[in-house]
């Protein structure tokens, strides 16, 4: 083996691959959770070394090779767990994230960073903690699309259009909640598997966002309020309008869920290679020791019905903003009040 390397210092494995889908690199680490050793693993195809298989059956490598399936200047993929087959033949469940590097529009890099989770590996929630969650979180609309509707059916006559349209608003609102709940498993399950798709177009984020502000705000009580800040002539971007509508949803929702009756802003700046879309609201922040954990499946901010959910909202939102090329993140977090951040790039259609 050559001498040691700076990679060789991290506890992870890294493999790196070049553009003709062979292994440039590879340290220690990777060695050992590989079977693989230096002077084997170079010049070797990637999918011999990292013969990972997804957890639907299929090699990473033969479906989801990202030379083929990586979204155009994403910057990587968020952590997936797989079945690493070792040189000699053993195997063992590994955590894998990848980054991207990117040359003139073309896809010219993969590192692969490894983590042995072995008998640690677990299902962060179980089948039946999913179905309970769900189940919860769609009967509360559902509830309420029921007890509305009948209600109208019963004493149609007796109520006045004014009263006929909050109701009607009410059920088409809970609707929309029921949908994004099933969406977001979908867009879950093609974020494990790498095939969430985008459409794009071009998204005009400041009328987008004052859609999103004004929807809301007929349905959160009169204890927030909310506004839009984006300069005159805000730039375009090339995105996925519905998805990035998601995020934008999720963001406000949070803020007005988890903040306390005040502002919600939501702003946008430009700079000369991407946009940058903030969401603040007014505290109580978020505990530190959470911050890391934020855009994680299954992460859930605080406890009780006010807080319900999937635990899904922020890692699918992360996977839809990485997949456009641009970063999410939380920029500030204390007690008068939290901002997420993310960019998308600039870029011609």
């Amino acid at each position: 083996m050559t001498g040691e390397t700076i990679l060789d210092r991290l506890p992870d494995g890294v493999v790196l691959i070049g553009p003709d889908r062979t292994v440039s690199q590879i340290n220690r680490a990777a060695e050992r959770l590989t079977g693989w050793s230096r002077d084997e693993a170079l010049g070797r195809p990637y999918g011999e070394v990292l013969r990972l298989r997804h957890t639907a059956g299929f090699l990473v490598h033969e479906r989801a090779d990202p030379f083929t399936v990586a979204p155009r200047l994403a910057t990587g993929s968020p952590e997936r767990e797989y079945m690493l087959t070792c040189r000699d033949g053993t195997e063992r469940w590994v955590a894998v994230r990848t980054a991207y590097g990117w040359k003139e529009g073309t896809l010219d890099e993969v590192v692969a960073t490894i983590r042995d989770i072995g008998r640690r590996h677990r299902r962060e929630m179980s089948a039946y903690d999913l179905i309970a969650t769900l189940a919860h979180d769609l009967r509360s609309p559902l509830t309420s699309v029921k007890g509305f509707t009948s209600t109208l059916r019963r004493n149609w006559q007796k109520f006045n259009d004014k009263q006929k349209q909050d109701m009607l608003e009410t059920i088409d609102w809970d609707a929309d909640r029921m949908n994004r709940l099933l969406k977001d498993l979908l867009d879950f399950s093609r974020l494990e598997a790498g095939r969430l798709e985008l459409k794009r177009q071009l998204v005009d984020l400041s009328a987008l966002a004052t859609q999103v502000v004004d929807r809301i705000a007929k349905t959160n009580g009169g204890t927030h309020s909310l506004k839009t800040d984006f300069p005159q002539g805000f730039p375009e971007v090339s995105a996925d309008l519905g998805k990035v509508e998601q995020v934008l949803v999720n963001l406000v929702e949070n803020a007005v869920k988890h903040g306390d009756p005040g502002v919600v802003v939501v702003s946008g700046e430009a700079g000369s290679a991407r946009v940058t879309v903030r969401v603040s609201d007014s505290g109580p922040g978020i505990d530190r020791h959470h911050v890391p954990y934020v855009f994680t499946k299954f992460y859930r901010r605080g406890t009780g019905q006010r807080h319900a959910g999937t635990g899904l909202g922020l890692y699918i939102c992360k996977g839809i903003i990485e997949a456009h090329g641009g970063q999410i993140s939380i920029e500030h977090t204390d007690p008068s009040g939290t901002v997420f951040a993310f960019t998308l790039p600039l870029e011609e259609m």
